[in-house]
């Protein structure tokens, strides 16, 4: 079993390139899957949230707006703190039970804090997908967000030299689907 630690900034094709490794048959482990189910699954957590950042949070049914959530996330760094402090425990602790559970040849854990969380040494290679920041926030705006709040996600994060200095292999992916899929290949093929 070889486990690959995918991370990648806001807007790089972090989220494409983990489906065209399970497309290669890898089983993904998603640290934002793990963070809703975080939510979804212990009403501590949402409680915890709703008590910190009070009811604008929460959908007219009591759930998570999660929009809403990264507007003040992403927008105020204490608040991205305070919001990390109540998911992420309870996150780290459903990954870790995933990874135990997993049954395959290949395992990605997909996680945009991957250096952030200390998940990287659950991993065996980190791949680190970059992208220009011209491009990145092109992507984010497509998704539907602001200019602000594209520019607001991509600070919160790690810089991307910074996570491709700590990687052990980088994808550039500046260019089309079929050339991040053509790396992604090339990136399965060096694997033992």
């Amino acid at each position: 079993m070889t486990v690959i630690g995918l991370t990648g900034g806001p807007g790089t094709g972090k989220s494409l390139a983990a489906r065209y490794l399970a497309d290669k048959g890898a089983i993904i482990l998603s640290g934002d899957q793990a963070g809703k189910r975080a939510v979804e699954e212990y009403p501590a957590v949402l409680r915890s949230l709703e008590k910190t950042f009070g009811n604008a949070i929460l959908n007219t049914d009591g759930t998570l707006n999660r929009r809403m959530m990264g507007r003040i996330a992403f927008s105020d760094p204490e608040a991205h703190q305070k919001l990390n402090e109540i998911v992420h425990p309870r996150l780290l602790k459903i990954l870790k039970s995933d990874l135990k559970k997993a049954k395959s040849k290949l395992i990605v854990i997909d996680a945009a804090l991957i250096f952030e969380w200390g998940v990287a040494d659950w991993c065996d290679y980190i791949l680190v997908v970059i992208a220009r920041r011209d491009i990145r926030l092109k992507r984010l705006k497509s998704q539907g967000l602001s200019r602000r709040e594209a520019e607001d996600r991509i600070g919160s994060q790690i810089p991307d030299r910074e996570k491709a200095a700590l990687a052990d292999y980088v994808i550039e992916n500046n260019g089309t689907k079929a050339s991040l899929k053509k790396n992604i290949d090339r990136f399965v093929k060096l694997l033992p």
